[in-house]
């Protein structure tokens, strides 16, 4: 019995010493590999910031830029049309809408090939989406995955505060506290890239990664915080630095942007996936880079490198997916329609209508597709819940219809801002005006939120209104479109008029169609 207690402790301590020793193994085994993929880091990293660094340190080539593409504007009149109750009704009318636009094909720069029309066999389609990093107008923008790089062990991480629209973000900004360009040469920035690169930088990068996701920071959004970074480290007036900094934390962090020099000035150029109205813009490499804060009347001759860092894979995306998490700045507002029948207090948070009025002139959708905060969300949604509990589809979405008529202000953005600017959703609840186009996104969002229906809005010449695929027999004016789909038009700007009512003017008029 004794020799069977000695054999069983025996081979217990065995097998502890075994499991031991295999879990040495596989740490030294992970240590390894971990060392292994921070070599393989260090290496392309290390050979990319040498390319990089030879590009720009070769003599800038000049373009001429193409002049800005002015913004769309709709010569909207000065005041709401009001529905005529007494006329009497009218069969309903079928609208035709508009053919879809046909897209801009890149522009090849200087010594591209221009793209054939080459005859194929027809496939099956697989998905209609574009690979990720590609841009297709009207198509969803898909970025490529960029990795946070990784960061040394063992070294000690300071971070310092960077107050951006009301809110305190942590960044290990070390790296950057000392840059400074001795000018803006191309050995200046060449050297200054060179000298960055060997710092430990990855934690700022990092950093500034990790915000943006947690903070729902958009890509814009992203690119404002990297200038406000360098607002604060070098001063609002040391703009060469402010730049130079923009341009390696977002190359570093995978975006398409270059630095140029215009009137010996260095500058931002950012490719977007979309269109930034009212700045002048290079056509390099079939993308198309604006220049990032334009000095109004400044030069068309702009100097730049010629190839972009080899990191940079993805363009500047405008859309906004997430609100961005600022810290509250509360703005009441209260509202109420002409029938009494609706009657909300309202709240918005005042950092982020700060953010919103910096964003570039950009087209409508990207408004139109911008979700509401959850602030307002939270204090206007329960009211609009109860004013129209219970009622059928048509009573809902009159009630709705009356509410964004009747209960805000109608101005043109020509007299309230002095140019065109479409509101996004919270801007309607702050600013003390607004106009065809900003009533129309908003009842289409509150008639998809509410009622669960699908919305799209009518683009005319100038104007714009809402139309709603109701799952209810509803008559009325409506466009039917190319998948046989019927929506009922809905005009927030046709003051006193109810669903299925088109102002005489625009009915034989074919409006474009805002997905």
């Amino acid at each position: 019995m004794n020799k069977m207690k000695c054999f069983s402790a025996a081979l217990v301590a065995f097998f502890l010493s075994a499991t031991h020793l295999c879990a040495q193994d596989i740490e030294k085994e992970f240590d390894d590999f971990a060392k292994q993929q921070q070599q393989e880091f260090e290496d392309f990293k290390n050979k990319a910031d040498a390319e990089f660094e030879t590009f720009l340190r070769e003599t800038w080539q000049k373009y001429e830029a193409f002049a800005a593409i002015p913004a769309p504007e709709r010569p909207e009149p000065p005041k709401p049309v009001e529905f005529d109750k007494t006329k009497p009704t009218m069969p309903p009318v079928n609208i035709k809408p508009a053919a879809p636009k046909v897209p801009d094909a890149p522009v090849p720069s200087m010594g591209e090939k221009v793209p054939v029309d080459v005859k194929r066999p027809d496939l099956p389609a697989i998905e209609d989406k574009p690979a990720p990093g590609v841009y297709v107008p009207g198509k969803p923008y898909t970025p490529v995955l960029v990795e946070v790089p990784p960061v040394k062990p063992g070294s000690t991480v300071y971070r310092t505060p960077v107050e951006f629209y009301g809110t305190s973000f942590e960044v290990a900004l070390e790296a950057a506290d000392d840059l400074s360009l001795k000018g803006n040469r191309e050995s200046d920035v060449a050297d200054a890239w060179k000298a960055i690169c060997k710092r430990d930088y990855e934690q700022m990068v990092k950093d500034c990664m990790t915000i943006k996701k947690e903070k729902n920071l958009s890509d814009w959004a992203y690119l404002l915080f990297t200038k406000q970074i360098g607002t604060q480290l070098y001063g609002a007036g040391n703009t060469n630095n402010i730049v130079f900094l923009q341009m390696f934390l977002l190359n570093k962090s995978g975006y398409k942007v270059r630095l140029a020099k215009i009137d010996d000035q260095l500058k931002l150029m950012v490719a977007p996936a979309g269109t930034i109205y009212g700045t002048p813009y290079l056509t390099i490499s079939g993308n198309k880079y604006y220049v990032f804060e334009p000095t109004p009347g400044g030069s068309m001759g702009i100097y730049t490198y010629r190839q972009d860092f080899a990191n940079a894979k993805n363009l500047v995306c405008l859309n906004i997916e997430g609100v961005p998490a600022f810290s509250m700045n509360e703005f009441e507002k209260g509202l109420t329609s002409s029938t009494g029948a609706v009657k909300v207090q309202t709240q918005v948070n005042k950092n982020l209508i700060d953010f919103y009025y910096d964003y570039p002139q950009c087209d409508v959708v990207i408004h139109y597709k911008t979700p509401m905060s959850e602030e307002l969300r939270a204090s206007l949604y329960p009211q609009l819940k109860t004013a129209i509990a219970g009622k059928s589809q048509k009573e809902a979405a009159n009630i709705l219809l009356n509410f964004v008529q009747t209960a805000f202000e109608y101005m043109t953005d020509g007299e309230q801002f002095g140019f065109e600017k479409p509101n996004f959703p919270d801007e309607t609840f702050y600013y003390p005006y607004c106009d065809c186009e900003d009533r129309a996104m908003l009842y289409s969002t509150l008639v998809r939120d509410l009622l669960g229906l699908d919305t799209i809005l009518l683009d005319y010449p100038n104007h714009i209104a809402s139309a709603v695929r109701f799952t209810e027999d509803i008559p009325g004016d409506y466009v039917v479109l190319d998948d046989g789909s019927k929506y009922l038009i809905c005009d927030p700007t046709y003051i006193g008029a109810p669903i299925g009512a088109c102002m005489d003017q625009y009915k034989q008029v074919a409006p474009e169609i805002i997905r």
